[in-house]
């Protein structure tokens, strides 16, 4: 036994120095791995006013809804939907009958208040009323005029007559039916200026200025281009879209135009943007405005996986946002076969 144990003691020494030796070998004989082959692309810097897009619709500058004073039966109308108007023009009517009565009997009470009043002041004169009844049927002459005021009021309001020359958009209501106070009847807009309303995301208003220039088209009209300026941009974001309206005027309407078409707008800022240009191959990765590349380091000769902000895809280039201000160079062929951190050799610039 001790003979078997001394012999093992002697040969551990040994088998390690063939186990070294067996790493040592096999460390020499593990290939390098060779750097891989790509191409690059310069990443250039510059300062566009990039064109906003988006699609908005198109209504009259101003578009008046009509409603009647009072509320009652609609005896007419004296336009339709399409027609044009000019202002001052009777548009609507109510079934007078019951106001027209109104009217008189304000009429009546004002016309005894007045013979009531002129008895008084001829008692007064003679010392049989007093002051105070005096007074008091000055105050009920008074009481009378302000109804008889207010009853004419609503006669004149129980018609709705065009503000201005326009156009009737829509109508609400039909003969007959019954209508309360302020209930929308007639839609009316103006035939001579036209808008395109859009909603812009915040990260886009804040690039408008009023005055900025656009240009849009219209499905109706494909072949033809027509061009607005920026007239207003809203201070506070829609509580249900969670974007601010913008308002462009048509420079150049035609009377063929109708509110509700579709147009698809193109805004150009006045003030550029800087971004880093790269062409699109170089693009490994994209979801929405944000991407993947692969950029180049030519002192250690590895590439590093970047993220990015894409701006908009300008033809076979790619506009970024931010994510390449600090890089020169990314990889355009090759990327495919990269992971963060690899040795590469550059085939030829592009």
């Amino acid at each position: 036994m001790k003979t078997r144990t001394l012999s093992l003691v002697l040969l551990a020494p040994a088998l390690m120095l063939v186990l070294l030796a067996g790493c040592r070998s096999n460390a020499q004989e593990a290939p390098v791995s060779a750097p891989v082959p790509v191409r690059t692309a310069p990443v250039s810097r510059e300062t566009r006013a990039l064109p906003i897009r988006t699609s908005g619709r198109l209504a009259p500058k101003a578009e008046t809804r009509l409603s009647f004073k009072t509320s009652g039966l609609i005896d007419r109308f004296f336009v339709d939907e399409g027609d044009r108007v000019r202002a001052g023009r009777l548009l609507a009517r109510l079934d007078l009958s019951e106001i027209d009565a109104q009217v008189r009997q304000a009429r009546s009470a004002f016309d005894k208040a007045e013979r009531d009043v002129a008895r008084m002041e001829a008692l007064f004169r003679d010392s049989v009323a007093t002051l105070e009844q005096l007074q008091n049927t000055r105050t009920a002459r008074d009481v009378a005029a302000s109804a008889l005021e207010i009853a004419r009021f609503n006669r004149r309001h129980s018609e709705i007559r065009a503000a201005t020359e326009g156009r009737v958009l829509r109508r609400l209501a039909e003969t007959g039916e019954l209508v309360t106070p302020g209930q929308t009847v007639l839609v009316v807009g103006g035939v001579k200026d036209w808008v395109v309303r859009a909603g812009l995301a915040d990260r886009d208003v804040v690039r408008l200025h009023l005055g900025d220039r656009a240009a849009f088209r219209f499905d109706a009209f494909p072949d033809r281009t027509f061009s607005g300026r920026v007239s207003e941009i809203a201070e506070a974001a829609d509580p249900m879209t969670g974007t601010f309206e913008v308002e462009v005027t048509v420079e150049d309407p035609e009377q063929r135009l109708k509110s509700g078409f579709v147009a698809h707008l193109d805004v150009f800022p006045s003030a550029g943007e800087t971004f880093s240009l790269i062409p699109v191959e170089a693009l490994v990765e994209a979801d929405g405005e944000h991407g993947l590349v692969y950029v180049f380091d030519d002192a250690t000769n590895r590439v590093r996986r970047q993220s990015v902000r894409i701006a908009r895809l300008l033809g076979d280039t790619l506009a970024v946002r931010t994510g390449l201000e600090r890089f020169g160079a990314v990889i355009t062929e090759g990327a495919a076969y990269l992971n963060d951190g690899d040795l590469v050799r550059v085939v030829a610039s592009r």
